[in-house]
């Protein structure tokens, strides 16, 4: 199969968004604390060997992404460090080992796709799974619904399913946005994936697909020009106090949509989180590592709540947790990073790509605000956020490059002339 690498990427990223969940529980089972099993450990290694033949592929292409790579690879490497002084170094080891093929998955798919299609690939894979768990609510309840009964579909957990959702209304818009074939396919993948979403009642998700689509309508409007360039502009105007009013004060918003002000338990876990990042501040407690059950803390946090919890349900402080105020000054250096590079991109023809990774740098700090964001291997918005900004970095080089070219032709083309 000549092109063999579309099937490679489609399994990086069904595994990335957690796709095989359901096939899991169902031929071993589930419970808390559960350990890997053959089957997981299976889709490790084929994730593994597909990181592989994707990088190997793509490697005589990689200096179009070299800045990108090389701070990938940087912060691979630091995870590993963490091992050093880690609460657990096996976890810590064996999650850096994952997360590395994570990013080398990622620099092969930006060197042997193009972005549209990625995100085709990305749409069309979300709206699969999203009509397989609306299927499998209606055929098999039992088995679409968690312990607490929130929806979940084939996926571990309703936050997991909200945040692939996010992913697949990302690409979707960036379908819609990139070209105007295929605007209907695009449309219904939108729609499927936003219901599903809203079943999940994952309020982070929810809120993440409607700044998705509020954004790239608005960056529409101000596209075209005239009076819909004005009528973005009061659009903007108008939110922007609403957006500033939610930042200062979130228990409003969240009780006026019927949420939990304290984000079902998650700001009694921050209180807890923040005295042991004091204890180490600056290194963290290894990569992965604290949350792990043979860490005293962590079950000390799980008795004064009366539940165990897997992880700080907040982006920043996890990384605080995991790498410390170094570690997680590198993440913020990637993270603004991404953003200058996606900057740079809207001058490009690429446009729709700068967009799509904008929005998903948006979408990170949205999730982030109650839930692990980059610092684990699989979740969806990890290998967007990575392979939308190495692909801007390409489209960014690629114009570079043309510009570089035209002042030697035109050169050459005047002493032609003179001569």
């Amino acid at each position: 199969m000549k092109r063999w690498y579309l099937l490679a990427s489609g399994f990086f990223i069904l595994q990335g968004i957690e796709a095989f969940s359901y096939i899991d529980r169902t031929l071993y089972g589930e419970w808390d604390g559960k350990p890997g099993d053959k089957f997981s450990a299976s889709l490790n290694i084929i994730l593994i060997a597909s990181s592989l033949l994707l990088f190997g592929r793509g490697f005589p292409r990689i200096r179009t992404i070299r800045t990108g790579a090389i701070l990938a690879a940087g912060l691979v490497l630091f995870l590993f460090c963490t091992a050093a002084w880690s609460i657990d170094p096996q976890t810590s080891i064996r999650n850096a080992v994952l997360y590395g093929f994570v990013v080398m998955g990622a620099i092969g798919i930006a060197t042997n796709l193009n972005i549209d299609e990625f995100m085709e690939q990305m749409a069309l894979l979300c709206f699969l799974c999203s009509v397989a768990s609306l299927l499998l609510m209606v055929l098999a309840p039992a088995g679409a619904y968690g312990e607490t009964g929130d929806f979940r579909g084939i996926f571990p957990q309703k936050n997991i399913l909200g945040e692939a959702m996010a992913m697949g209304a990302l690409a979707s818009l960036h379908g819609l946005r990139a070209s105007a074939r295929g605007r209907a396919r695009h449309v219904i993948f939108l729609i499927a994936v936003t219901i599903a979403a809203i079943k999940s009642q994952s309020a982070t998700s929810c809120m993440t697909i409607l700044a998705f689509c509020a954004t790239d309508a608005v960056t529409f409007l101000m596209r075209k020009g005239g009076a819909a360039r004005m009528a973005g502009m009061i659009v903007v105007a108008l939110a922007l106090p609403f957006l500033g009013f939610t930042a200062i004060f979130p228990d409003y918003m969240l009780g006026a949509i019927g949420k939990d002000p304290t984000l079902t338990g998650r700001t009694d876990i921050w209180h807890y989180v923040v005295l042991y990042i004091s204890q180490r501040p600056w290194l963290g407690w290894g990569y992965l590592a604290f949350w792990s059950t043979n860490n005293p803390a962590a079950m000390d946090i799980a008795t004064a709540l009366h539940w165990f919890a897997p992880q700080a349900h907040n982006g920043l402080l996890e990384m605080l947790l995991c790498a410390g105020i170094i570690g997680t000054s590198y993440f913020m250096l990637l993270l603004c990073r991404t953003v200058f590079v996606s900057l740079q991109c809207l001058r490009t023809p690429q446009k729709a790509l700068a967009i799509s990774a904008l929005l998903s740098c948006g979408g990170i700090v949205l999730v982030g605000i109650s839930e692990t964001v980059l610092i684990v291997p699989f979740e969806a918005s990890t290998s967007v956020f990575f392979i939308t900004g190495l692909f801007c970095e390409r489209a960014v080089r690629a114009v570079r490059g043309r510009h570089a070219k035209r002042p030697h032709f035109a050169a050459s083309h005047r002493v032609k002339l003179h001569t």
